[in-house]
């Protein structure tokens, strides 16, 4: 029909998205045998819309692209799309919102609590006969602990609720909030994150990645902290500096740590990350749950239809900058 919607889906996601593009008829959905941009580059010259997984989005792809409107992200990161050149594009990017946080936090607690409670080393213990080991008393309860929550945006700040409730106290830290507003989630507040890191008796990251996070959590940040402290990182890849993660562990400088997110994805065999025991990875999972993947999949679907319709969530745009560049098609 005249007037369709050219969607390129590089990845496929779950059926539940899929189908909700695919019953409109005013959409022209495209899904490439492949992801790399050979199978799929054709189609930008016409292309209003796309819809991105893990495939990374230079700027090349948009300048191929002139007709593009929006990119729908699965997922919260945007680090796979060059932003500045959407900016300059003025390229709505938009991401699931809300659509995984609760998952993020489930996996966060499940990863505070196999760290505090042993769980893998036990599980390793009753396989290899050593079941008395539990009498050497490594496990910890979380009630009363303290936890430092870098970032309180969807995923923090729905943390600290649960935390909360679970007996700890928590230390919270965001730029983008005030010291009353830090309070009003139920967190301690602090300005500079460093300042606390004695205190805390468990990190953990939820901030995006960016220039001033790369490696925030490095050699002096370990070495400040208890050597009965636990990090986890559900964020990105390198917000902790791995290195210096690797070193505070074997140097005894806090105690264990968990990973769902490395800065190599998946980890090559030989990597160091793979041979310490007092580190528990998980392969950036924290989303890969069906509830999670449903819901996300709908989300990327509906920013592509809402954006047709005029009725785009302002909440799951990325960089606001470029709404007054989309007039009538942004709710709100």
């Amino acid at each position: 029909m005249a007037g369709r919607h050219k969607v390129i889906c590089i990845q496929a996601i779950h059926d539940k998205g899929m189908q909700i593009l695919r019953d409109r008829a005013d959409i022209e959905l495209i899904v490439p045998d492949s992801q790399e941009p050979q199978a799929w580059q054709h189609h930008l010259a016409d292309a209003a819309g796309l819809i991105v997984r893990v495939q990374k989005i230079p700027r090349w792809i948009m300048e191929q692209a002139p007709n593009l409107k929006i990119i729908s992200r699965h997922g919260v990161g945007v680090d796979n799309i060059d932003m500045d050149a959407a900016r300059d594009h003025g390229i709505i990017v938009a991401t699931v919102g809300q659509a995984n946080a609760a998952s993020v936090v489930e996996h966060t607690l499940a990863l505070m609590l196999a760290l505090a409670k042993q769980i893998p080393q036990f599980d390793r213990d009753v396989r290899t006969g050593d079941y008395w080991r539990k009498l050497k008393l490594d496990a910890v309860d979380i009630r009363g602990r303290t936890v430092l929550i870098i970032g309180l945006g969807r995923i923090g700040s729905r943390l600290a609720v649960v935390l909360n409730a679970l007996g700890m106290h928590c230390i919270g830290v965001d730029p983008a909030y005030s010291a009353q507003q830090i309070e009003a989630m139920g967190c301690e507040a602090a300005v500079d994150f460093r300042s606390v890191l004695p205190r805390a008796d468990f990190v953990t990251v939820h901030c995006p990645m960016q220039p001033d996070t790369r490696g925030m959590i490095g050699t002096a940040e370990l070495a400040a902290m208890k050597p009965t402290a636990y990090v986890i990182n559900c964020a990105r890849g390198g917000i902790v500096d791995e290195a210096a993660l690797l070193a505070a562990l074997d140097k005894g400088q806090i105690k264990a740590a968990a990973l769902d997110v490395q800065v190599t994805e998946p980890p090559t065999p030989d990597d160091p990350l793979l041979k310490c025991d007092r580190l528990i990875l998980t392969p950036h999972a924290a989303t890969a749950t069906v509830e999670c993947i449903q819901a996300s999949a709908v989300a990327v679907a509906h920013n592509i239809t809402e954006y047709f319709d005029g009725c785009l969530t302002r909440e799951r745009v990325f960089d606001p900058s470029v709404i007054a560049r989309h007039p009538g098609r942004i709710a709100g």
